[in-house]
């Protein structure tokens, strides 16, 4: 008998590359992530998804400032194998577990999360609705789905948009696509927030979430993919090639939380 798994996603070598260098990032960094925690109601008593939780940051963040327990899912094993280590080296395996899954079929049964967290990860699916409605189907009644996500600040030119897709294999919207996604899920009480890109406050996330040696090795593992591996130089050399000039002024982030009723 067959199955229909998912077909692994073209990004994922964009996620290998970013496993190689040991790190996970979303736009917004920190500030976001705190302010998915706020809206999304999450203490102590929460039990939490993180989807596409690539290292582990966000999830030991969670285990270790508010003593909730933590589930973490993401594609690459070698992601999953890097937040278990993460969790292990803080002491929080008790409290912050992570497993391999995809999101558009969550190895997990209906209604046990309170909370279900997304960062930069919804932007990859080009049918975003269906994988909306499997952080829906895993969320508790009256739990909470907060997604943190690039989005166009103004509408983008045709080139903006297919550069985008192409180098990093984002499919964006600007705030109301985000919020009409969450409202056709059938999520209640959505609110939405969008922010320009601080560059400052960028950099300032990353060393808040990563540490100045976290950065350092990220950066030297960087250095070294980029003269073994041939893949490597060929996705960053995607990135800076002909770069439209909007891109940088017209991509920030959003806050989309809604309710499940």
């Amino acid at each position: 008998m067959t199955t229909n798994a998912p077909t692994r996603p073209p990004e994922e070598s964009y996620f290998k590359f970013l496993a190689t260098m040991g790190l996970t990032k979303h736009i917004g960094s920190q500030k976001a992530t705190d302010e998915l925690i706020e809206l999304c109601h999450i203490d102590g008593h929460s039990t939490v998804l993180d989807v596409g939780c690539g290292v582990g940051v966000t999830a030991c963040y969670l285990a270790k400032t508010f003593g909730c327990r933590v589930v973490g899912v993401d594609l690459l094993p070698e992601m999953v194998e890097q937040a278990r280590n993460r969790a292990r080296s803080l002491g929080l395996a008790d409290r912050a577990s992570f497993q391999a899954g995809d999101a558009r079929q969550l190895p997990f049964a209906d209604g046990i999360f309170d909370a279900v967290l997304v960062e930069s990860m919804t932007v990859f699916f080009k049918d975003k609705l269906p994988v909306v409605r499997q952080y829906k189907r895993v969320t508790t009644p009256g739990g909470y789905i907060g997604l943190t996500e690039a989005t166009w600040l103004t509408p983008p030119t045709q080139e903006a948009a297919d550069y985008y897709l192409r180098t990093v294999y984002a499919d964006t919207m600007q705030r109301e696509g985000w919020q009409r996604l969450l409202e056709d899920a059938g999520l209640a009480d959505v609110v939405t927030r969008t922010y320009k890109v601080d560059v400052r406050a960028e950099g300032q996330g990353r060393i808040k979430r990563y540490g100045c040696n976290g950065i350092m090795r990220a950066v030297a593992r960087m250095t070294v993919a980029i003269f073994n591996d041939q893949n490597s130089r060929q996705f960053l050399g995607s990135i800076f090639s002909r770069m439209p000039k909007d891109i940088i002024t017209n991509v920030g982030y959003g806050v989309y939380v809604g309710r499940k009723v």
